[in-house]
């Protein structure tokens, strides 16, 4: 009898034992298994915020680009205005009626001519 309960312990206790083992084990793989879901997943995320910043990048090169010929076209308008002032100065200054003075029908002229260039670039 009491080699019976010898085996039947060894056999319980193997078992228990057997179990535990077996669980940690399993336990190990699937928390490597979750890792490497988690890796995965950052990795899409990685993928997909990368193909957003190329994205960005481009719009933000082609608003600098817009940003520049801005900048050029302003300065242009800028000349033009400082023109204009003075025109508007030097003909206050005219001693001849307006449409005598020689500052205003030069104004009206270089006006026709850049009317012209602009109807050209048009057509």
């Amino acid at each position: 009898m009491e080699t019976i309960s010898i085996i039947l312990n060894i056999l319980l206790t193997s078992g228990l034992l057997g179990t535990l083992i077996f669980f940690r084990s399993k336990k190990r793989k699937e928390a490597a298994e979750a890792d490497s879901a988690e890796i995965k997943n950052t990795e899409q995320v990685i993928a997909i915020q990368s193909e957003q910043i190329t994205r960005l990048d481009s719009r933000v090169e082609k608003l600098e680009t817009k940003v520049d010929k801005l900048e050029v076209i302003i300065e242009h308008k800028d000349v033009e205005i400082n023109q204009g002032r003075r025109i508007i100065r030097q003909a206050y200054k005219c001693q001849t009626a307006p449409e005598e003075c020689p500052v205003l029908i030069l104004q009206k002229e270089l006006n026709q001519k850049k009317d012209q260039r602009n109807h050209d670039k048009r057509h």
